[in-house]
């Protein structure tokens, strides 16, 4: 019985250790993120701005583009 018992949690342990994202995925999620603070920041830019009593929007940046090196 203990040596049953004793596989089990091993396949369960392993099979829950060996499962994470795959890469692709992170490198969506990062990009994702990116996106949402550059707009979160356009956001809060245009607020500022408009406090500031400058009417003009914020330029729209283009996050999607790889930057130059």
């Amino acid at each position: 019985m203990k040596k049953i018992f004793l596989f089990i949690s091993l396949v369960f342990i392993l099979a829950q250790t060996s499962c994470g994202p795959a890469a692709e995925s992170r490198e969506s999620m990062h990009k994702r993120a990116k996106e949402v603070q550059d707009s979160i920041a356009n956001s809060i830019k245009s607020a500022i701005a408009e406090v500031e009593g400058i009417t003009a929007p914020a330029p729209v940046v283009d996050t999607t583009q790889k930057a130059p090196q």
